[in-house]
């Protein structure tokens, strides 16, 4: 008996209009709906058409017969279930068949319908394992291109705690932060802890879709519902089932979605565009804005009544700024991240390198880190990480807020270029303070003297 909230779609093809009756009768008291198609040309149609989980294929039909059809089903979706159904005759075709890609078989004509209900039982149940195992194996490449939640501050460790504490909740989550700060990675968090970990987390950048585009990836559509629909198509609310939906840059969606979105968070359906039928929305949605979402709804730009339906428990991601203690031991993962990437032997940063990222302001917050870091590794000539391998930017405390907090002063901008070019010659020469000294032609007791005023040191 199938007791899935959404049951399994099967297609039956077979040219004898009484074995699809009698095949849809049996299915139907399994709790599986079901289509028929009498012919290949209608198979193809229908499966074009819509969602199925599986198909019960006759081979011996005139015209098209049933190996054609299934070259071509398989062509549409490689991923679809197939059973064939045949005569004992046939069984070298059968053969043939499951070569091609095709499932399992039952032998026609049907006098245990025992076997085909268990026959349909095992191969659902076989393309659940392969759904899964497929989404697991992109969620392990997803997770090859990003990092976990590093960090021992107070702040984080703030977080985790909110985390651990609203994961068995089933509640709406709003992430709010700086761009860069891995509010996804705290959405994860929430997915993993939560009751849903075992099924999808999917994450979804409402910013980065045009709204159509945007729609038709959340909802899914009918058949025909704009130009280029040619075919029934899931959106990640039904793929989702069960699990977890993130929506990054929520405040970037139109008036007409956060109407949608406050459908499904009120009544727990949806439609598909251009369709009717109302599809129920298991779901956990979790959103996250770089914005502060009150100012958008006092502007008229973010629907107030939305805002309080997302923003059931809020969690605030702090900026890279807040938990410079963090900022070591999150240099140290991306190093090992990067090193293993590019086959790299460094290990570790020189402290001057330390230093210099541990006083910069990250206005890109992680992110910026990590990229900073990557191409460090990438660029590096030696066995760890020195303050040639930096860009400007963080060698002369270029960004943007300082930027705009105050004006640069001569000083400053000369003070900083001489501390970088003095630890530059200490490096080039692996600390040889006398070496480093006839390098730039600078007397040796000079050198010491600038060393104390800039607290060089080596350790």
């Amino acid at each position: 008996m199938n007791d899935s909230a959404h049951p399994a779609r099967i297609l039956i093809v077979d040219d004898e209009p009484y074995i699809c009756e009698v095949l849809t009768e049996i299915l139907l008291d399994e709790n599986y709906k079901s289509d028929s198609a009498t012919n290949g040309n209608e198979a193809i149609e229908k499966f074009h058409s819509g969602l199925y989980d599986l198909v019960l294929l006759d081979i011996g039909m005139p015209v098209m017969g049933g190996i054609d059809v299934l070259k071509q089903l398989l062509r549409i979706d490689p991923t679809i279930t197939v059973i064939m159904a045949t005569a004992q005759r046939d069984i070298e075709t059968v053969v043939e068949a499951i070569k091609i890609g095709a499932e399992d078989y039952i032998l026609k004509p049907f006098n245990d319908i025992t076997i085909i209900k268990t026959a349909v039982q095992k191969a659902l149940k076989l393309k659940a394992v392969k759904d899964e195992n497929r989404y697991l194996k992109d969620q392990l490449k997803q997770h090859s291109k990003t990092h976990s939640i590093v960090g021992n501050s107070i702040q984080i460790q703030e977080v985790m705690k909110m985390v651990r504490k609203i994961a068995p909740l089933n509640t709406s989550v709003l992430i709010t932060g700086e761009t860069g700060t891995g509010k996804e990675l705290v959405a994860r968090a929430i997915h993993q802890f939560s009751e849903r970990s075992d099924r999808k987390f999917i994450s979804i950048n409402c910013g980065g879709l045009p709204e159509t585009l945007l729609e038709s990836t959340l909802f899914g559509y009918e058949k025909g519902a704009f130009t280029g629909a040619y075919k029934q198509t899931k959106g990640v609310f039904e793929d989702a089932e069960g699990g977890t939906l993130f929506l990054d840059e929520i405040a970037e969606t139109s008036p007409a979605l956060q109407v949608r979105f406050l459908r499904v968070l009120q009544e727990k359906t949806f439609q598909r565009v251009g369709g009717t039928e109302a599809i129920r929305a298991n779901v956990r949605i979790i959103s996250a804005t770089n914005k502060d979402l009150q100012k958008e709804v006092k502007a008229g730009n973010f629907r107030e009544d939305l805002f309080y339906r997302l923003n059931v428990i809020s969690i605030s991601v702090p900026p890279l700024r807040e938990r410079q203690d963090d900022i070591p031991l999150l240099i140290k993962h991306f190093i090992g991240k990067y090193a293993a990437l590019h086959k790299s032997q460094i290990q570790n940063a020189d402290k001057a390198v330390m230093d210099s990222l541990v006083n910069y302001n990250w206005p890109g917050n992680i992110r910026e880190l990590e990229n900073v870091i990557e191409r460090a590794v990438a660029l590096a000539e030696h066995s760890k990480l020195i303050l040639t391998d930096l860009p400007d930017s963080i060698l002369f405390g270029i960004d943007g807020d300082r930027a705009r907090q105050k004006k640069p002063k001569f000083s400053d901008a000369k003070n900083n270029f001489e501390r970088t070019f003095l630890l530059q010659a200490l490096q080039r020469n692996n600390w040889n303070i006398a070496k480093a000294a006839r390098e730039i032609n600078v007397p040796r007791q000079n050198f010491y003297q600038k060393m104390k005023k800039y607290k060089l040191s080596r350790h």
